[in-house]
């Protein structure tokens, strides 16, 4: 009888530890289930279908040229067209993009006429989207110390 009394107690104790380590996982998100930026650009979500990944700007220096790194993916089913506008003045830099697809700036080759910022700053861009609005993000520049961004700048 003992014994009984002291299986169903350890068993009793096993079950109030599952219960309260799976507590954990109700009042903690999964952070790992939420879009990020796994590298040195940032992502906008310019709308639930539209978004840009790893934005960012590769220079020589402040002044320069800027190159424009990152993609515009584009899940919904219409065409949209996503623009950037840089502190310091300028045009805008439209970027237009099928239903479903994307557009990797690298390959479409996308510059900035001059960054107003040393690499290492950011950059106060707005990104909009006509039905959606204009976004305000702060878009950091790099140069080309870093590999593989030195392999961008040599190319452009």
């Amino acid at each position: 009888m003992a014994r009984t009394t002291r299986t169903r107690l350890v068993a009793t104790i096993a079950l109030g530890g599952t219960l309260t380590l799976a507590g954990c996982s109700v009042a903690s998100p999964i952070t790992t289930a939420k879009p990020y930026a796994p590298s040195d650009g940032i992502r906008v979500a310019v709308t639930d279908e539209v978004s840009v990944e790893n934005l960012m700007i590769l220079t020589d220096g402040e002044g320069e040229e800027g190159h424009l790194l990152g993609a515009v993916v584009n899940r919904s089913g219409e065409r949209v067209e996503v623009s950037f506008s840089f502190e310091g003045g300028g045009s805008s830099v439209p970027v237009r993009v099928g239903a479903g697809e994307h557009v990797n700036f690298t390959e479409a080759g996308i510059t900035v006429p001059g960054v107003d910022a040393a690499p290492g700053a950011t950059v106060a861009t707005t990104v909009s989207e006509p039905a959606a609005g204009g976004t305000d993000v702060q878009v950091p520049v790099l140069d080309g110390t870093i590999p593989p961004y030195d392999e961008f700048l040599d190319e452009a």
